[in-house]
């Protein structure tokens, strides 16, 4: 598993660096292999990297595509990922590495969200369209790979782990008293609240799309 997490400012996110660093050092625990940074005007995205497919550079997030408009910050596992790779290569698209990642990314590129239908697997992944100023994030049909967030003081923050949202200082803690009822009863709360006011997630099989100003 890896960690993937994000800040959206209104202003500049960019002066969030040191959040999304600490962010990352939190959810070491789930990609102790490497970690990465990458930030525009409005944004800042991390990752922790548990490296099993492609282990060399070309694997690194978070990831850029070769148009260097998409960023990606993936967590899980693309089982038809050789696959859909080998269509594209059919058709004359070419790749820089042997990764799952680059493949989501590829697709993105070509089909936008409509991509989604194509991947079959276990995965939480975040896309930053830099020129629509737009963010993805999409959850597995299951659920299997986890992602919160929080909007709240004009920012968006996203997360695999709720600590790693907390570790934003403007994240309030308060805890939701009627989420830590329903979890005394159910293996997880039915409305996708968590034990913390304003802290969601996003529901299996779901997409979220954030567009910045609007």
């Amino acid at each position: 598993m890896c960690g993937i997490n994000g800040i959206i400012d209104l202003y500049k996110a960019s002066l969030h660096v040191v959040t999304i660093n600490k962010m990352n050092n939190l959810l070491k625990h789930r990609g102790p292999d490497g970690e990465g940074v990458w930030n525009d005007e409005n944004i800042a995205i991390g990752h922790t990297r548990l490296s099993i497919l492609d282990l060399t550079k070309s694997g690194y997030q978070p990831m850029i595509s070769n148009d260097s408009n998409y960023v990606i910050s993936f967590n899980g596992e693309i089982y038809n990922f050789k696959e859909l790779r080998q269509k594209l290569i059919n058709e004359g698209f070419t790749f820089n590495g042997n990764s799952d990642t680059e493949v989501i990314l590829k697709y993105f590129e070509n089909f936008g969200i409509e991509s989604l239908k194509f991947f079959e697997g276990m995965f939480a992944f975040a896309i930053w369209d830099r020129i629509r100023k737009c963010l993805y994030i999409a959850r597995d049909r299951v659920g299997e790979k986890p992602c919160y967030y929080n909007h709240s003081n004009q920012k968006f923050i996203f997360s695999s782990e709720i600590k790693g949202i907390l570790a934003a200082p403007w994240v309030k803690r308060k805890i939701n008293k009627q989420a830590l009822a329903n979890l005394s009863i159910f293996p997880s709360a039915p409305d996708n609240s968590s034990i913390y006011d304003g802290i969601n997630s996003i529901p299996p099989g779901h997409f979220l799309k954030f567009s910045l100003g609007k």
